[in-house]
């Protein structure tokens, strides 16, 4: 028996090979307290894949007939159980389902209710072909409940051979047990230490399993449930030797493992190593083959589209001139009548010349019909028939610029062009098991988790990170000690200064050019560094959207109405509400955009952006350059908003982590509050197989310092459908409202995507909306890097910036103009240009002995930041603060002479 806890919002798949055809997979299963789903679905490929545990095979005398009763499937492959009279009840379908077709598999049996914890369900399947079989226990409709699973697994007709007890190493003081004879479960057993989901939580000390199958598991202790599955065999794994630190990447989970010893962490990359080599070539190759049927059907429907819309158009275009002729024809009719019998010669020839052009629209009218004839029967996928009707092609060219559904061939193109770069990533095994090069870490990169510092759960604890069966206690959060108000020496600005800009002027509303660039070309740039700070790594352009991240933090303040609000409130929790709202819009735009990385800005370059019909200016400066730290301030008369942020970005093989340390700060006019919050951890998932998705997770607290009142606003995880795609719920935030003792005095819900909405009187049944996320304001934007109206401002120079900016403004930046206009090439070579300029500049400092300093911004003790965010040896918070002497240079137009040349 194999006892698997499976979490809520997932799926267990145990793997079967059936080596012989006629050959009957035998199953029986519970669970504890509540049921689960099943199903039985088939892998490409006949070659022989590791099975998730060891199977129990045994001779039976006789074929299906002779089968064990119990829950057996009838003909149309549906689950009775022998134990219980009772019917399933219907279910909606499974969202596993659909992603596990997506992933190539065939579904057998389909995935449906079973009565798991009220009898034994038993059943079987005879295949009739060998291959790779997958039993899928279905977990993904349950939000919050684990599901208990006991499992056994025999195939008929085979060989016997018994299945022993795992030796757990009891009594042996190693932290790792290699079980030598095959008959063991493991192969691999071990202490190691798993580091938490949650920042500053540190290192938990976890008894580990790897299968003979390849399959690792772990629990809290030798004879615990185990919690946590990866298939090694599908897995990205990156190995640090000296840091003795082995990351293992599934895709929708990121296991972070560190071995006690290094005669441990040598063991343990040996047996990980063998099982991912181990049929990949096999696994590869079946999935290619996939792939490159669903890509040949996506280039043919491709193409036989763009002929329909070719057409489509051609036959606009001859009725558009014949209209046009029916006019001129009509027109001289009126001048024979005027001119009666003394017509002028030029009338004639006209007449005639008009006859003329009839005729030989006519003629091209008749071919365009003969060419759409053509196309219509040349399509073997029905894309323009209907129950056997063809659906005029003159419709497509109506909808196919603006709204072509996202599951059509069109759109379709964009994951063609992600599969050809996957199916090269699975080229080799070297590129899926990395030797990372060892890179010293600082404290906060690692949450001080240095070999004398970590903090180690004892095994008899059994309380586990990924265990979410029971809600979180509620902390009892005490108001934070009052401390002086930073930056509050600066008076709020009173005034007006958009007076100077009374006509706004007219604004872009799409780019110069749509996207441009393969994404996928970049992948080979992410396997060499595994775990690393990507802002620190030199990236293709064609990585990029034509952005930079100093813009970025302009976008932030897309929605700084909700500020202006903010500022007319008379209660203190109401300005905190609305205060905590616009800290959660600033996620809203990039629910559009995945995929792609904005530009790193060079040392000392800078980026404003005036707004008066937003009411704001707004200044950023790159002040450090490793680590990356930019420093943001806008003022209005309602409110100053200033950042200092530390932005990272980690590639762990198969996804990706956005990481922003630092502080934000939200002063109001008017009123003594100053606000503080800082931001979780976002992801980018299944950035190598499957559909990607941006998923932003964790808690933000926003604080009223002057009050003591606050927020804990928390990311929801997506569910349903988490397995192989984008969940088909997500982006839901709770935000709580605490008075200063810690009362619960309100809540906000909804989604950061979407729309928020307060429960009133703590009600949930009484919602009254605060906020509705915008349009994105321009058409087809999805072509256009998924930009909203105001992203796409940021990089344009109007009447206000026009001869008014510094030579080191964004704006100014030719290899992001370039690639803004849609010229990669150009803007590649430009790239390279500028930042080999940005290093010889570097290297002369230090030849000179020449510290390099930020212009605009000024380091300052911050009580609030960290102590470690500048300085890991800094015992004070610091952050870099403005220092109001940019707009009087730019107002007096005297920008200082030594502005470096940045381009």
């Amino acid at each position: 028996m194999e006892v698997v806890q499976v979490q809520p919002r997932d799926s267990y798949l145990h793997y079967v090979y059936v080596p012989i055809k006629n050959t009957a997979i035998i199953w029986s299963f519970t669970t504890k307290r509540n049921n689960i789903q099943f199903g039985v679905y088939k892998r490409h490929g006949q070659e022989p894949l590791p099975s998730s545990s060891e199977i129990l095979f045994r001779a039976q005398a006789h074929r299906q007939g002779s089968l064990p009763a119990g829950e057996l499937l009838n003909a149309q492959g549906s689950i009775h159980s022998a134990n219980s009279s009772a019917p399933n009840r219907p279910r909606a379908k499974s969202v596993a389902s659909t992603k596990l077709r997506e992933q190539g598999l065939t579904e057998i049996v389909p995935i449906q209710q079973t009565n798991s914890s009220q009898a034994k369900v038993e059943g079987s399947l005879v295949v009739t072909e060998p291959g790779n079989y997958v039993l899928v226990f279905d977990n993904t409709f349950s939000r919050n409940t684990p599901k208990l699973l006991t499992l056994s697994v025999t195939l008929s007709e085979t060989p016997s051979g018994g299945l022993n007890n795992d030796s757990l190493g009891s009594g042996n003081d190693s932290s790792t047990v290699i079980n030598g004879s095959s008959a063991n479960q493991y192969e691999l057993t071990g202490w190691l230490l798993k580091k938490r989901r949650k920042k500053m939580q540190g290192w938990a000390k976890r008894w580990f399993r790897l299968s003979a199958s390849g399959v690792l598991s772990y629990s809290t202790s030798p004879t615990g449930v185990p919690r946590g599955f990866i298939q090694i065999r599908i897995s990205t794994i990156t190995n640090q030797p000296k840091s003795r630190a082995l990351h293992i990447d599934s895709g929708t989970m990121i296991y972070h493992l560190k071995a006690l010893t290094p005669e441990d962490h040598e063991v343990w990359t040996k047996h990980l190593k063998k099982h991912r080599a181990s049929g990949l070539e096999t696994e590869v190759e079946s999935f290619e083959e996939w792939r490159h049927k669903r890509q040949s059907r996506h280039v043919s429907a491709i193409a036989k589209e763009k002929a329909k819309v070719d057409v489509s158009r051609g036959l606009q275009g001859s009725q558009y001139v014949k209209e046009k002729m029916q006019s001129l024809d009509q027109w001289i009719k009126e001048q024979k009548n005027q001119f009666g019998d003394k017509q002028p010669d030029w009338m004639g020839r006209l007449v005639q010349l008009t006859e003329d052009l009839e005729v030989a629209i006519d003629r091209q009218d008749q071919q365009w019909h003969v060419i759409q004839e053509t196309v219509i029967q040349a399509d073997p996928f029905g894309l323009n028939r209907t129950s056997g009707t063809s659906t005029p092609l003159s419709t497509i060219a109506d909808t196919n610029n603006d709204n072509v559904d996202a599951s059509s061939p069109i759109n379709g193109m964009a994951c063609l062009r992600r599969t050809g770069t996957l199916l090269s990533h699975n080229s080799s095994f070297s590129e899926e098991f990395y030797d990372a090069e060892d890179v010293e870490l600082s404290p906060s990169e690692e949450d001080n988790d240095g070999d004398g510092d970590v903090h180690l759960e004892e095994p008899a604890d059994t309380t586990d990170d990924d265990e979410e069966e029971e809600e979180e206690e509620e902390e009892e959060l005490v108001p934070e000690h009052q401390a002086e108000d930073f930056g509050s020496e600066r008076q709020l600005v009173t005034k007006d200064w958009t007076q100077q800009w009374l006509d706004c002027p007219q604004r872009r509303h799409r780019l110069p050019s749509p996207a441009v660039g393969d994404v996928g070309s970049a992948l080979s740039v992410f396997r060499k560094n595994v775990g690393k700070d990507l802002s620190t790594i030199a990236m293709p352009v064609s990585m990029n959207e034509p952005l930079n991240m100093l813009q970025k933090a302009c976008e932030e303040l897309e929605y700084s109405e909700l500020l202006d609000k903010a500022c007319t409130l008379t209660t203190p929790m109401e300005r905190l509400m609305y205060t905590t709202i616009f800290a959660i819009t600033s996620y809203t735009s990039s629910q559009y955009r995945t995929g792609r990385k904005p530009f790193n800005p060079m040392m000392t370059e800078t980026y404003e952006n005036i707004r008066p019909d937003k009411g704001f200016r707004f200044i950023a400066e790159k002040v450090s350059h490793n680590p990356l730290i930019i420093a943001a301030h806008a003022e209005s008369k309602n409110y100053k908003y200033w950042q200092c942020t530390k932005i990272k970005s980690k590639f762990w093989g198969k996804s990706m982590e956005f990481m922003t340390e630092g502080v934000f700060h939200v002063n109001l006019t008017g009123h003594d509050d100053h606000f503080t919050y800082a931001k979780p951890s976002s992801w980018m998932r299944n950035m190598i197989a499957g559909e990607k998705y941006l998923e932003h997770a964790g808690e933000m607290k926003v604080m009223n310092h002057t009050t003591g009142e606050y927020a804990i606003v928390t990311f929801k995880e997506g569910t349903g459908g988490g397995l192989f795609g984008a969940p088909t719920n997500r982006n839901d935030i709770v935000a709580t409202f605490y008075s200063a003792p810690g009362t619960k005095v309100r809540r906000i819900v909804g989604k950061w995507s979407d729309k928020l909405a307060e429960e009133v009187d703590m009600n949930k049944r009484q919602l009254s909306v605060l906020w509705t996320a915008n349009t994105p304001g321009v058409e087809d934007h999805a072509k256009y890097y998924g930009f909203t109206r105001f992203c796409m401002e940021l990089n344009e120079i109007t009447d206000i910036e026009k001869d008014k900016l510094p030579i080191t403004d964004t704006r100014y930046r030719p290899d992001q103009h370039l690639y803004e206009l849609g010229n990669v090439d150009e803007a590649d070579t430009e790239k390279q240009r500028i930042e080999q300029k940005q290093r010889d500049r570097r290297k002369d400092f230090e030849l000179k002995g020449i510290s390099w300093e930020p212009r605009w911004f000024k380091l300052q003790e911050d009580p609030y930041n960290d102590p470690g965010f500048v300085s890991p040896d800094s015992t004070v918070g610091q952050s870099w603060v403005f220092d109001d002497q940019y707009w009087t240079a730019r107002e007096s137009g005297k920008w200082p002479q030594d502005l470096f040349e940045l381009w």
